[in-house]
């Protein structure tokens, strides 16, 4: 699934690339959930990382497309940026910010489709894994899941252990954190611990030990946890 921002003032374009997308959706049977911004200051406003694709106007009535793209790449530098323009002159200056694509407009679907399949292999190369988004110091930044060791609930807040440090978010329950990353290798020990089964150093009795960390295995969880274990090695457990 795709997370993906529309930004483009004009009504006639935007509307086209929503129907684009949902007929490209369609076509192969995918679900992308989208946003749409008239101008390059409504994205950045409190900008947090959560797409994966911004389709982004070069021309826009208060701040342009490159403007808004260089931004935007100063708090996250993976998100696709595939520029749409009248002119696609003034798109050769995309690499500097390391755009994937650009389309010209009138946009047909013919060109839409061929960017939209650049844009699910360049996604696909990252499948293996998941970005978190979490609090640093009163702003926010993305985590790879494949750096997380472990995420617990404290009180009402979620707490993440990784290689970059402990960080904190509030966004969902770890219900729902654990749904999300269940493909990524991560397994519930208990009501309070999601763990990433390529950091578990050892299962004895009713601990896990997690990078270092000794964390409770409950014994509601505990055959579930070592089959899923099992699997994630390649051995009978």
């Amino acid at each position: 699934m795709l997370r993906i921002a529309i930004v483009e003032d004009e009504k006639a374009c935007q509307a086209s690339l929503i129907e684009h997308l949902s007929r490209y959706e369609k076509e192969h049977a995918d679900n992308f959930i989208v946003r749409t911004f008239f101008d390059g200051i409504d994205i950045l406003d409190d900008y947090t990382s959560e797409y994966d694709l911004i389709f982004l106007d070069i021309h826009m009535k208060y701040q342009d497309g490159m403007t808004t793209a260089k931004k935007i790449r100063e708090l996250d530098d993976s998100v696709i940026i595939v520029f749409i323009t009248a002119l696609a002159q003034y798109a050769i200056d995309g690499y500097k910010v390391n755009a994937l694509d650009f389309i010209l407009k009138p946009v047909v679907y013919e060109q839409f489709q061929g960017t939209m399949d650049k844009v699910l292999k360049t996604a696909d190369k990252y499948q293996k894994s998941k970005e978190l988004i979490v609090a640093e110091d009163g702003a926010k930044r993305k985590i790879d899941t494949e750096d997380v060791y472990y995420i617990e609930v404290v009180g009402h807040t979620i707490v993440i252990h990784s290689k970059s440090g402990i960080f904190e978010t509030r966004s969902k329950s770890l219900k729902a954190i654990a749904e999300d990353l269940k493909e990524y290798g991560f397994v519930q020990s208990g009501q309070s611990h999601l763990i990433n089964l390529k950091y578990v150093d050892r299962i004895k009795g009713d601990v896990v030990t997690v990078a270092g960390d000794e964390l409770f295995l409950s014994r509601s969880r505990k055959k579930e946890f070592i089959t899923a274990f099992g699997d994630y090695v390649g051995m009978e457990i």
